[in-house]
């Protein structure tokens, strides 16, 4: 019964954290207008750095530093320096003096996304995973999912204070909301002792669970087919996500209505990734695949091919909604994790999928889907080209599967 308990307030906990460090990296776009009225338009290439050296150490610190930081310490630990790192990141934005200033703040915006979100989310559950038995996928997915809650949040409610008080004053608001979900996420996770004597069940399950090392799982063709799988997935769904607002308008949507677009794409996105876990329940990890990657193809082609003729809202409703099944990848990372290389280290080796791949995917996305609109002119050819790298990512995935080195292992 307690043991039930600590699951519960654990997974709650996990879904606060998740709920305020995904939806304060979410609020750079929504900050930008600002940025550059502060700072001028011919600077807003300058100001993006923001965003995309925030992925690079989102990419690094998940792949390198994550893994070797929760050995040492406790996943509600972790969440005390997600909420340090968050008061950095405002404070910098509040009081830029200039650009270079807010490049700073988009870095410790990254270290905070690695270690306060996806990941971050599944290490905080996953000694309670006995307690779940065959409903973990889903309880995985319900974490995610708060993050993606965030995101969704966090693209509203800034936007509606920035009509009351001025840009920094702004993030000291949210300074205080996510300081006060990462402070709350430490008192109501319980704290593991899992060498102590009577640590019982949930010492039993983290030391006897069996799978490969991660020094184990780098020495194989699947863990290297996953990394790069992912990557191509995140490049493809955040790409096709950056440039949407940017699509409509270019075929004659208004900037208000294109913005509303990408609020039905966030809040859908959601659904999908709650719904990631019983879909792997369902129809395991391949389904789980295939149902992200084809919709996503499906969507970003009609946008391609068949939008352009037909730049109609309900197409561009039907293509969006097709499109955010990408949303899932992240339900992926875990889930195929798992089953490629067991749960001896997933805690070790899942970051550097979910943070480290996809967020490395992240800082790619925005780079080479723009340099393909850029180069043909063409937002069509951009979105065909995503497609593309969407279905490598697929092939790569599913070759990992085939190459299982678990099922190798026990044989």
């Amino acid at each position: 019964m307690q043991q039930t308990k600590n699951a519960r307030r654990a997974v709650i906990g996990a879904c606060i954290a998740l709920f305020a460090n995904m939806g304060i990296n979410s609020t750079f776009s929504i900050f930008l207008p600002s940025f550059m009225g502060e700072w001028g338009e011919d600077r807003m290439a300058t100001i993006a750095l923001s965003a995309t050296f925030g992925c690079v150490m989102t990419f690094l610190c998940s792949t390198f530093l994550f893994g070797a930081l929760l050995k040492k310490t406790q996943p509600r630990t972790v969440f005390l320096l997600c909420g340090v790192l968050a008061a950095v990141y405002c404070l910098l934005c509040c009081f830029a003096p200039g650009v270079w200033m807010i490049i700073l703040a988009g870095l410790f915006g990254g270290v905070n996304l690695a270690f306060g979100t996806h990941a971050m989310g599944v290490a905080a559950i996953t000694p309670y995973f006995g307690s779940y038995g065959a409903k973990t996928p889903t309880i995985i997915a319900l974490v995610l999912a708060s993050a993606s809650v965030g995101a969704t949040a966090f693209s509203f409610f800034p936007g509606a204070l920035l009509q009351l008080l001025p840009w920094r004053q702004v993030y000291l608001v949210i300074l205080a909301v996510v300081l006060a979900c990462n402070i709350a996420a430490y008192f109501i996770i319980p704290k593991l002792d899992l060498s102590a004597a009577g640590a019982g069940e949930t010492a039993v399950q983290t030391a006897d669970i069996p799978g490969l090392s991660k020094k184990q799982a780098l020495r194989t063709p699947a863990f290297w087919l996953v990394f790069f799988g992912i990557l191509f997935l995140a490049i493809s769904y955040l790409g096709i996500s950056t440039y949407m607002p940017s699509l409509l308008t270019a075929y004659g949507m208004t900037q208000s209505t294109a913005s509303a677009m990408q609020g039905i794409m966030q809040g859908v996105g959601i659904l999908f990734v709650f719904l990631g876990g019983t879909i792997s329940n369902k129809l395991g990890v391949k389904g789980l695949i295939l149902l992200t990657v084809a919709p996503l193809v499906a969507g970003a082609l009609l946008y391609a091919l068949v939008y352009p003729s037909m730049a109609v809202v309900w197409l561009a409703v039907v293509c969006s909604v097709l499109c955010v099944t990408g949303a899932m990848t992240s339900n992926i990372c875990p889930v195929i994790t798992g089953v490629l290389f067991g749960s001896k280290e997933l805690n070790s080796i899942n970051p550097i999928f979910s943070g480290g791949a996809f967020w490395g995917g992240a800082a790619l996305a925005t780079q080479v889907i723009g340099r393909v609109v850029t180069a043909t002119g063409s937002f069509s050819k951009g979105y065909i080209t995503a497609a593309a790298i969407c279905v490598c990512g697929m092939a790569l995935l599913l070759c990992a599967l085939a190459a299982n080195p678990t099922k190798k292992q026990a044989q």
